[in-house]
């Protein structure tokens, strides 16, 4: 029988792991982590909410990946696969900007999110970097802050409708945001910003954009775009046969796939399709889209504005069935005979 083993059990491990039990699931994690309720963390909620328990087959890091032998390197072992599929999820890209990997505060970890969390309760003045989603509902979390929301292109959210875009402008502006655009950042210092609008003081600085894929891809030496490795249509490496990606770790040689978890289950399940033998093109669908300002819920959905409780239910019904798989990923493991936490010898 084919071997399939999936490195990562973020929201596309897990549903390529569900579509095929019999796959072997690797995670150095025990947690299960929504990353779309770190900013309710950050305006108080507890951690466990944003953090749940979850099994994986073999609980270990990747230190390599032998391509030609089909040879999966771990901190447990080594382990062998027919089909490869990788979806170890995003980081951050401090680099570009001068001073922000030394001064300025990431969002990839619940570490993170609970050091911005403190740092911002002593601070009465925060700049934010990136006006994509992240931006805005943390510009619209911290409030009683004097905060600065800084975009460099000529709207927020300029992958979706103006309409939603100057909806969101409004809401921030409304909550007493001052939002900055067509404005760069060249350098972050202690207790200030450099802009192409002039000097900005402020108490801390946080960078919500830079995403890019984990560095272990480009260790790996899979061709990639921002440590994002390359695929074809069918989320199969451009370079290395038998090998996918999912999640936001992989995007098209010849074009984009959002970074969203909604994107990431989409594509673990078409990615492990294809590790099946499946020949499955992969077409990301954003069909909805929901952020918070505050209390205000808004987004889009087939490409219209929503706004008010309609998208606050999607949003809470949406994670609601992500809970649902990570449990039913726990039963599938409690009898699954692949299941060698911690395990050190060879996969045969």
């Amino acid at each position: 029988m084919k071997r399939t083993v999936v490195l990562g059990a973020g929201f596309a491990g897990v549903a390529a792991k569900l579509l095929n039990p019999s796959a072997l699931l690797i995670d150095s994690s025990s947690h299960f982590h929504f990353t779309p309720r770190y900013v309710e963390v950050v305006e108080g909620l507890h951690p466990n909410s944003a953090s749940i328990p979850r099994t994986v087959d073999l609980e270990a890091s990747v230190k390599e990946v032998r391509f030609k032998e089909k040879v999966v390197v771990t901190t447990a072992g080594e382990v062998r696969y027919d089909a490869l599929i990788v979806a170890l999820g995003f980081s951050q890209d401090l680099s570009k900007i001068r001073g922000a990997e030394r001064y300025a505060l990431k969002y990839e970890t619940m570490d993170d999110v609970l050091r911005l969390r403190e740092m911002a309760s002593r601070a009465r003045s925060v700049a934010i970097m990136g006006g994509g989603p992240l931006g805005i509902e943390l510009a619209g979390a911290l409030r009683g802050k004097r905060v600065y929301l800084i975009e460099g292109e000529e709207r927020l959210l300029p992958f979706l409708r103006e309409e939603t875009s100057n909806y969101a402008l409004k809401l921030l502006v409304n909550a007493g945001v001052e939002v900055m655009l067509k404005t760069t950042v060249d350098e972050v210092k202690e207790g200030e910003l450099e802009t192409s609008q002039g000097r900005l003081k402020v108490d801390l600085s946080v960078f919500a954009a830079g995403f890019a894929g984990p560095e272990v891809i480009r260790r790996l030496g899979l061709p990639n775009k921002r440590n994002r490795m390359l695929v074809d249509r069918t989320l199969q490496s451009v370079e290395v046969q038998d090998v996918y990606g999912a999640g936001d770790c992989a995007t098209f040689k010849d074009g984009w796939i959002p970074q969203s978890a909604q994107v990431a289950q989409q594509s673990g399940e078409v990615a492990m399709r294809n590790a099946m033998g499946g020949e499955v093109q992969f077409s990301p669908k954003q069909r909805v889209v929901v952020f918070r300002v505050g209390r205000e819920y808004f987004g889009e959905v087939n490409g219209r504005l929503v706004k008010g409780a309609i998208p606050g239910i999607l949003k809470e019904f949406a994670l609601g069935l992500a809970e649902a798989k990570v449990s039913r990923l726990n039963r599938v493991l409690s009898t699954s005979p692949n299941y060698r936490r911690g395990s050190s010898s060879v996969t045969p």
